[in-house]
């Protein structure tokens, strides 16, 4: 007998094939996904199919946005309920609070599974499962397929805000070894860990709170194939993420488990396919390997756009609300290294929402904004803001912040904002390496989303010093790339105070900031505000508090598209790879 296991993972989102941010076709999209599956059914009907999803599908993109705020009404449910069946939780999931899963998935007709985390008393309890089996009935004997699902551990500092004393969170392989016993008691045949969480050798991700554990889990008895995500890599792909020789690229196995990691907003499928056989009371495994399924390959069926596009318009009426103009482009290719006035206006928008609290009304202190870029390129070379001059929308907001973090005012000394740009230096290489910024993924480098600029200070980074940090905010060594930093000219001394607007996740996430005082926490999420600015036709002046010493020209990677805003910009573009990116030069 045959079973594939269909699976997708790090969706966010991307739904309809349509790109709301361009206003253009897209190829990327899980409806594609959703058609291809429905023809290899059609198509393999003496096969068991299942189809299943690794998390982080709630939030990313404007589908997910509009579900946001009409979460009675939701749009995915219906999806859900059509094409899985079994779903596990991403750390993303948590992003919009217990409430709105809880009002989500109440529309969610099929198993929700996670094994790692406990919601103590909300009702999501009786509503998200430690495990699920799914029980196919076969000529020879019923075939009971195990799932079960884990999520980072770190979720409690990511969403602290939303999650803090609602739930517990138990480390991801304590909760596999117990589930999957759990698993093989109730006779489960076959079990698929839906692991939400990357492969990595990195020591602190093989560690038992590690965030990137897919190691770790194909080394787990009773597991007989993975879907793995989170760091929106590809697996099986000729590009290993680590070097180990258990790898098979050729069978997508790791240890001789079948793995699969099916990239980012359904750019790929994944399959997990197995041949097995019955024989004395049992079901055994006698071949398995995994593969994955380029969206660019499949076509989408006409019917399938048409049956929604009702839900389609929905969306487009509410992303195309006029909120403003802007009297320049707005875009990030650039920002890691000269910062943009796309990245500022966030900046400018918390600082503005700020100044207008009562609980700040009386208070004498500074306050001083930030703002890290999030769409520089993780995702593929159009993975970058580029909002034109003109009218903007409620789709531009998005655009300039795309996550759902919520506000977050905090107190900080300025030793505190030393370690602040301390981690922010280290996102950059030694200067004398081939390119001066770190790798922009989460597994090995330093993404975008960590590197902050406040734009109400100046600031010189050395980058003849080594980093401070990694990416993670961990501390990895006593070296000081800052060596100047003022604030409207004058040096900031370690008892100095400042008021910053933050936002959930920085505050929750960086060691350095979780003890800092907060001064006022909001439900209302940072691109709420920067909607709201955008309303008040409050404008700003583009500042650059940055300086890089030893100065000189320096290279490094962004989108080939960058090239129509380089002029008055010291950047030129040296050459174009086949990948949709360029090495620039900047003049630094």
């Amino acid at each position: 007998m045959k079973l594939t296991v269909f699976a997708t993972t790090d969706v966010h989102g991307a739904i309809y094939p349509y790109n709301y941010f361009d206003n253009e076709p897209k190829s990327n999209t899980l409806l594609k996904l959703k058609t291809y599956i429905e023809k290899y059914k059609t198509l393999n009907r003496s096969e068991a199919v299942i189809t299943a999803d690794n998390g982080d599908l709630l939030q990313g993109d404007v589908w997910s946005e509009y579900d946001s705020v009409n979460a009675k009404e939701a749009l995915v449910p219906s999806i859900i309920n059509e094409m899985y069946d079994v779903i596990g939780l991403g750390n993303h999931e948590f992003n919009f609070g217990l409430p709105f899963l809880n009002e989500f998935y109440s529309q969610v007709k099929v198993p929700i599974v996670n094994s790692n985390v406990d919601f103590l008393d909300d009702p999501l309890k009786d509503i998200v499962k430690a495990s699920f089996i799914k029980e196919i009935h076969t000529a020879e004997a019923p075939l009971k397929i195990g799932f079960l699902s884990v999520v980072p551990t770190q979720i409690l500092k990511w969403d602290k805000f939303n999650l803090e004393n609602k739930v517990e969170a138990e480390p991801m392989t304590q909760a596999v070894q117990r589930t999957a016993g759990n698993l093989k008691d109730k006779d489960a045949d076959i079990i698929i860990l839906l692991s939400h969480t990357g492969m990595s050798n990195a020591d602190d991700d093989l560690s038992q709170y590690g965030e990137n554990q897919a190691i770790l889990m194909a080394m787990m008895e009773n597991i007989d194939g993975i879907v793995f995500g989170h760091t929106h890599d590809l697996f099986p792909n000729e590009e290993r993420l680590v070097a180990d020789d258990r790898i098979n690229i050729e069978t997508g196995t790791f240890n001789k488990i079948p793995m699969v990691q099916p990239g980012v907003s359904a750019s790929h499928l994944g399959a997990l396919n197995f041949e097995l056989a019955y024989k004395e009371n049992k079901w055994f495994v006698k071949t398995a390997s995994s593969r994955l399924i380029s969206s660019e390959d499949i076509i989408l069926k006409d019917q399938e756009i048409e049956k929604y596009q009702s839900a389609h318009e929905k969306v487009l009426n509410y992303l195309n609300t006029p909120i403003g103009t802007t009297d320049y482009p707005l875009h990030t290719y650039f920002t890691r290294v000269i910062p943009s006035r796309g990245v500022q206006l966030v900046s400018e928008a918390v600082v503005w929402y700020a100044k207008q609290l009562d609980v700040l009304k009386n208070s004498s202190l500074p306050i001083i904004g930030f703002n890290s870029a999030v769409k520089v390129g993780r995702d593929g070379p159009h993975d970058f803001t580029d909002i034109p001059q003109g009218e903007l929308t409620i789709t531009d907001s998005i655009n300039l912040y795309k996550h759902a973090n919520t506000l977050v005012v905090i107190k900080v000394t300025g030793r505190i904002l030393k370690e602040w740009l301390e981690w922010a230096a280290s996102s950059f290489n030694h200067y004398d390496e081939e390119e001066i910024l770190q790798p922009n993924h989460s597994r090995d480098g330093f993404p975008g989303y960590n590197f902050d600029t406040f734009f109400d200070l100046d600031y010189t980074f050395d980058l003849t010093k080594p980093v401070r940090y990694e990416s993670s905010a961990h501390q990895v060594s006593d070296s000081e790339r800052v060596v100047k930093y003022t604030y409207k000219g004058q040096p900031i001394k370690d008892s100095d105070e400042f008021i910053v607007p933050a936002n959930n996740y920085k505050v929750a996430y960086a060691p350095f900031l979780r003890q800092t005082e907060v001064l006022y926490e909001s439900e209302l999420s940072v691109r709420d505000i920067v909607t709201e600015y955008i309303k008040s036709n409050e404008t700003f002046e583009y500042r650059n508090p940055m300086t890089i010493i030893p100065s000189g020209p320096y290279k490094f990677t962004s989108a080939s598209a960058g090239q129509k805003y380089l002029k008055d910009l010291p950047v030129r573009h040296l050459k174009e790879h086949k990948d949709g990116f360029s090495t620039y030069e900047a003049e630094l």
